[in-house]
């Protein structure tokens, strides 16, 4: 959108700015990126306000963000928006911390002594006082800005620059106040830091509570939030001298400081992959730079986080959902301002205002959640780490024991360094991985998981005071409810997909829509009370697992036992302390976990997922199979993996069972020639969606015909698939259809697509069909 700036306002614009704009009736932040001389036909709006005196993005951040908005063809708002914390996208103006050497800067300036006096008494600067300085000497607070002798901050309407409450305590250590309880009192003592809620619940009312305060007996403490919470890391990880293999991978990073060098760090399971990530990090440090560390999901990321908190203690922010918006406004000014050195964080952290970054490190670098879908911006995390790494001239390491095609592809083109860990410290052995055939020793009748050779083994490990993982591949298949009377298996209103069934609770789930139906007692279709219950849930697995081993003392890790972040960390911190023998899960279990007492990991059906309509199919099972067997065998005691199959002739499996990369690879990446999919091709998903079945359909073939008008004559080269019915077809009320967009020349036609929206709004499709553009898609149902 453009709007009108007045000479006053337009010398202080500076690209990245926030600005207050008239939009419609509402008042709303916008982001300045440039004038132009080119006056649209309509009447403009004034900007009302300008809300920060310099741009919230340094250079390097908010080219980086331009960049993400161009590439991945979405409104710069969106992308601007999602670099910030919530609290920020609302119109709030900071306050402004003022500089200790502010008496050395003054005498610089030819200020009126009442503001000399006003800078001298006050150590935070509100609007109020802003609007005063501005008044008296009007341009003295911008060049205080420029010279940083005042900076800003988005703390809290009180202006607290000192960090988020964290909780009260005793302000003397004694209590004299005969008003309390003992209870209370003896409370109060036993406890350094308390919640309001735990002193109220103790039996005080919220009017003692205040007057506690007010008396001074118990006072509120400030500070940064403890990011990690209840990890607690194990001790002296910093003191593991690396291998050689580890050795070398650093000294090549490190001599690429300050430079755009990408590598792949292709290590096997169990390698060390890690350490390294940690010696490099440090040597960056050294130099006065930052670090940017990406992990697929940060409760999961227990071993990662354990060696990176014991090497650089308080010197890492954490970024993850558990944060309150406050927190997450302090934590984030915190990185901007320089008191963190180190940023670890799931696909959002790409966004981290680290200044003078200095290296980017990618964990796990094939996997899938990287991948943004809704809302926008869609981006790919790991390729966008790449591009920053590249704006910002630094190494990035991408790190994995199965790397994803894309990258390798790149490293055997030499557009990576690829640097690789081919043995376990100390000579730990790789698991040996064995293959039941389920055709040849099928499931008993009384239990359709696990086969008496698997009982056999699980029973042996436990027997040995040693510990088993179990995995099932929940992907595509899920645990349904069928009427025996008429078949009526129940669906979502609003989906059309079959409903999970849930055993806690006796509901049914939609977990696309989330839609839920509880006490399902009697069929929608005939009235019947006899079902049968189809599918396989960890629920029922566990269930009849209790019944099989007597002696196995299970936990599950899904997304129903484990919904928040401290709940999944608890359960494999309860694992990890031998509460627990046994645990069972979906691929929640594959990802970043190190259990030194676990011999045995199973995985009950690999067939799953293996044909799901996605090209990338094959590489998300081969790296899920990769993943789960490396949690075996990672201490001194030997590990072993079992796979149940129906096709181990299958050569993704037989590949998996050998741990064999290199020939998977090989295989896949022909397939990917032949049929011109990534990386041969980038591709562009076009998904169509309407209330209206028949509209979707029309308009996704409009669609079609006039992209085939509108490329004819460009020269631009692309193959058009479809449109074609979605996989999950009907999505929250909505008919989907979808059409693929195969092309050599992403950059040329991302602008083809840009100049066809100017002259034609949403490409001519009416209001009542929603338009979602996908670049690089992963998600194709």
């Amino acid at each position: 959108f453009t709007y009108l700036g007045f000479d006053s306002v337009e010398k202080q614009l500076r690209p990245g700015q926030r600005v207050i704009i008239p939009f419609g009736r509402r008042q709303v932040i916008g982001y300045f990126i440039e004038t132009t001389d080119k006056k649209p036909k309509a009447a403009l709006k004034p900007i009302i306000e300008i809300l920060d005196p310099k741009p919230i993005f340094n250079d390097e951040l908010y080219g980086f963000l331009k960049w993400m908005a161009s590439y991945y063809f979405t409104n710069p708002a969106d992308v601007f928006n999602a670099a910030l914390p919530p609290g920020m996208r609302k119109i709030k103006k900071p306050h402004y911390i003022i500089s200790d050497d502010i008496d050395d800067l003054l005498p610089g300036f030819d200020i009126p002594e009442n503001l000399i006096n006003k800078f001298r008494k006050k150590s935070v600067i509100n609007t109020r006082d802003v609007n005063f300085i501005e008044k008296t000497a009007p341009g003295l607070f911008r060049e205080m800005i420029d010279i940083e002798a005042v900076r800003p901050v988005w703390i809290d309407s009180a202006g607290r620059t000192d960090g988020a409450l964290l909780g009260y305590e005793v302000d003397s250590g004694i209590i004299d106040d005969d008003k309390l309880s003992e209870q209370t009192v003896n409370f109060l003592l036993s406890k350094k830091l308390f919640k309001k809620a735990e002193i109220i619940d103790s039996g005080i009312s919220d009017y003692r509570f205040r007057k506690l305060i007010e008396s001074e007996v118990i006072k509120p403490v400030y500070g940064l939030p403890d990011l990690f919470g209840y990890f607690k890391p194990r001790p002296n990880l910093d003191r593991i001298e690396p291998t050689d293999e580890q050795s070398g991978a650093v000294k090549t990073v490190v001599s690429k400081l300050g430079t755009f060098s990408p590598y792949l760090l292709y290590g096997i399971t169990g390698s060390g992959k890690t350490l390294v990530y940690c010696h490099t990090a440090r040597e960056t440090l050294k130099r006065g730079q930052t670090v940017l560390v990406l992990v697929p999901e940060i409760a999961l990321a227990g071993t990662l986080l354990g060696y990176f908190k014991s090497f650089f203690g308080n010197e890492i922010a954490l970024l993850h959902s558990a944060l309150g918006t406050k927190e997450r406004i302090l934590v984030w000014q915190n990185i901007k301002n320089g008191r963190y050195k180190i940023v670890i964080g799931a696909r959002s952290a790409i966004f981290a205002p680290l200044e003078n970054i200095g290296l980017i490190i990618v964990d796990e670098e094939h996997d899938e959640s990287y991948k943004q879908d809704d809302p926008a911006p869609r981006f790919q995390a790991r390729d966008a780490a790449v591009m920053r790494a590249k704006m910002a001239d630094v190494p990035v390491v991408l790190g994995s024991a199965s790397p994803s095609i894309e990258s390798f592809h790149n490293a055997e083109r030499k557009r990576y360094r690829l640097l690789k860990l081919t043995r376990r410290p100390e000579e730990a052995a790789i698991p040996l991985v064995s293959l039941i055939d389920l055709c040849r020793e099928p499931f008993p009748h009384d239990n359709p998981f696990f086969t008496r050779t698997m009982i056999s083994k699980i029973k042996k490990s436990l027997s040995g005071d040693q510990q088993v993982i179990l995995y099932l591949n929940r992907r595509g298949f899920s645990p349904r409810i069928k009427c025996t009377d008429c078949g009526h298996t129940p669906e979502c209103p609003h989906c059309n997909i079959s409903l999970s069934y849930h055993k806690s609770g006796n509901r049914l789930m939609c977990h696309f829509c989330g839609y839920i139906k509880t006490g399902y007692d009697t069929c929608d279709s005939c009235g019947g009370d006899s079902f049968v219950y189809l599918g396989t849930g960890t629920q029922k697995i566990e269930d009849k697992l209790g019944e099989l081993i007597k002696e196995a003392k299970i936990v599950r890790l899904d997304s129903d036992s484990a919904s928040g972040r401290e709940k999944a960390h608890l359960i494999l911190s309860d694992f990890a302390s031998k509460k627990y023998n046994l645990l069972l899960g979906t691929q929640m279990v594959t990802k970043g976990i190190d259990f030194p007492d676990v011999s045995l990991v199973g995985v009950l059906m690999a067939d799953i997922g293996m044909d799901m309509p996605d090209f990338r199919a094959s590489e998300k099972l081969f790296a899920k199979l990769i993943q789960v067997a490396g949690r075996s065998g990672r201490g001194i005691i030997p590990g072993e993996v079992v796979i149940q199959t129906y096709r181990p002739e299958r050569d993704l499996i037989d590949d998996a069972a050998r741990q064999d990369y290199d020939t998977f690879y090989a295989r896949e990446i022909q397939s990917r020639k032949e049929l011109l999919y990534p990386p041969f091709s980038h591709l562009v998903n076009f998904r169509f969606a309407s209330k209206k079945e028949d509209i979707s359909i029309k308009q996704s073939f409009d669609f079609r015909n006039k992209l085939e008008e509108r490329l004819d004559g460009t020269g631009l080269k692309v193959q058009i698939l479809g449109p074609a019915p979605c996989p999950l077809y009907r999505l929250r009320g909505m008919y989907r259809r979808h059409l693929f967009v195969k092309t050599k020349s992403i950059l040329k036609f991302i602008a083809f697509l840009r100049d066809w929206e100017l002259v034609d709004t949403n490409y001519g499709l009416p209001s009542s069909v929603r338009l979602t553009i996908d670049i690089d898609p992963y998600d194709m149902m």
